[in-house]
C-alpha cells in the first residue's frame, strides 16, 4: 500500500534550506581551501626560516 505521493516533491521549506546550504558551501568552501593552503605555506615558511630541513622529508 503506497500512501506517499509519487514522485515525492520537496516542500518549499526543504527547498529553501537546501538552497541556503548550497549557497553557504559554494561561498565558504573556496575560502576554507585557500585558508588551509595559506596556513600550510606559512608553516612551511616558518620551518624553512628556522633552518629546519624539510626538503629531506619531501624527497
Amino acid at each position: 500500500m503506497n500512501t506517499f505521493p509519487f514522485p515525492a516533491e520537496p516542500t518549499e521549506k526543504e527547498t529553501a534550506l537546501e538552497e541556503t546550504i548550497i549557497r553557504w558551501v559554494t561561498v565558504s568552501l573556496p575560502f576554507l581551501i585557500i585558508g588551509k593552503i595559506l596556513g600550510l605555506l606559512a608553516i612551511a615558511a616558518i620551518l624553512i626560516s628556522c633552518n629546519f630541513n624539510i626538503f629531506d622529508w619531501i624527497e
